[in-house]
């Protein structure tokens, strides 16, 4: 019986979800009736089940979503679990699984570089590259990398579960970097806020911190933060910010067909979001803003530059008496920052660099984590 309630408590999630909005619906349609006709009694006992129905409502969503952060709690502890396995170094003379399909498609031509800055992975959303991210992070031998803010997106695992396997490739890419020595740091961003909670610990190698200071080889001092908490939506209006959210991937869904036939045809991969996001003025209008306010706050920190994510727009300029870099995300141009050893820092828009690098090992690399 046990077995067959634990089969059946998906199901009976929504369906309770289903009862408690018709019982919000039913007594808020009673409530309203019964006050205009002027029974008071029957109003009152109306708004009281009204009240108790959003109460149950909201239960139901916080459970759900106390399960769905113990489900990705639990995938990431297993990725960590699968990289410190003590036999991990043995040779196996039929590797098998998706970790030893990943060991033996490591690329020949990795480019050493001073750091690494990667944001906006969203893993845990249907738009994450994974695939190109790990290829790019194979690709690049860092001392350190910066994970600069919604790497997990914890507010599309809370409403809607989704962790394919490719999802905890990254992961383990991530804790095989710490191993071999890179250093990583971790600043989270609005979308994985809950790890805000662990600031100052560090996990597997992973340093989590709110916000880092960066020397540059150039000597600039660079201000290393997400960037959400200076978006005055997100931090004001942020039932909009989630509507906003909603849009957005409906937006990302929509790349996703369409890049499928471009396929089809030959063609590369092309943004439709980006595309609409830098067309529309008011989205460009809120870029300039957001830019000139993270360079005022370089300015207010004595640095000499700042490094940050958030808005999904790679770029790199000095336009406001700093040097702004965005690194971009992994959803849409699937961007991230390179610090050079001559002190140079760089954009690198994968898509566009993997083709003068070749298709050839990419194949392998994306059915290792696939």
């Amino acid at each position: 019986m046990r077995a067959l309630l634990s089969r059946l408590r998906p199901s009976s999630d929504a369906l309770e979800r289903a009862a408690a909005i018709l019982l919000v619906l039913a007594a808020s349609y009673q409530f309203g009736h019964a006050a205009s006709v002027g029974r008071y009694r029957a109003a009152e006992f109306a708004l009281l089940v009204l009240i108790a129905g959003i109460y149950w409502h909201r239960s139901i969503f916080r459970r759900c979503a106390s399960r769905d952060v113990t489900k990705l709690l639990a995938g990431l502890a297993e990725a960590m679990a699968a990289a410190f396995r003590p036999d991990r170094g043995n040779a196996d003379p039929e590797p098998h699984g998706l970790h030893a399909g990943a060991m033996q498609a490591m690329p020949r031509n990795v480019v050493k570089v001073r750091s690494l800055f990667v944001s906006d992975v969203h893993l845990g959303t249907r738009g994450c590259q994974a695939e190109r991210l790990i290829d790019f992070l194979r690709h690049h031998d860092a001392e350190t990398v910066f994970l600069v803010g919604d790497i997990v997106d914890g507010w599309h695992l809370r409403s809607n579960w989704y962790w394919p396997s490719a999802h905890n490739a990254v992961v383990r890419e991530l804790i095989e970097l710490a191993q071999r020595g890179c250093r990583l740091i971790y600043i989270p961003g609005n979308h994985d806020e809950f790890l805000r909670d662990y600031a100052g610990a560090a996990f597997g190698g992973v340093e989590i911190v709110e916000r880092a200071i960066h020397r540059g080889l150039d000597g600039r001092d660079y201000l290393v933060v997400h960037g959400d908490h200076f978006d005055l939506v997100v931090r004001h209006a942020r039932w909009l910010a989630l509507i906003g959210d909603a849009g957005y991937r409906a937006a990302l869904a929509c790349n996703v067909w369409l890049n499928w036939i471009r396929r089809r045809f030959g063609f590369g991969y092309w943004s439709f979001s980006s595309w609409a996001k830098l067309r529309v003025k008011n989205a460009v209008n809120h870029i300039g803003r957001f830019e000139e306010v993270l360079s005022s706050e370089a300015a207010r920190s004595n640095v000499q530059g700042v490094i940050c994510g958030h808005i999904h727009h790679a770029a790199l300029h000095d336009d406001f008496g700093v040097r702004y870099i965005n690194s971009g995300d992994w959803v849409e141009s699937c961007t991230g920052v390179v610090e050079r050893y001559d002190g140079q820092f760089e954009i690198v828009r994968w898509t566009e660099a993997r083709t003068t690098l070749g298709a050839a090992e990419l194949a392998p690399l994306a059915q290792a984590a696939a």
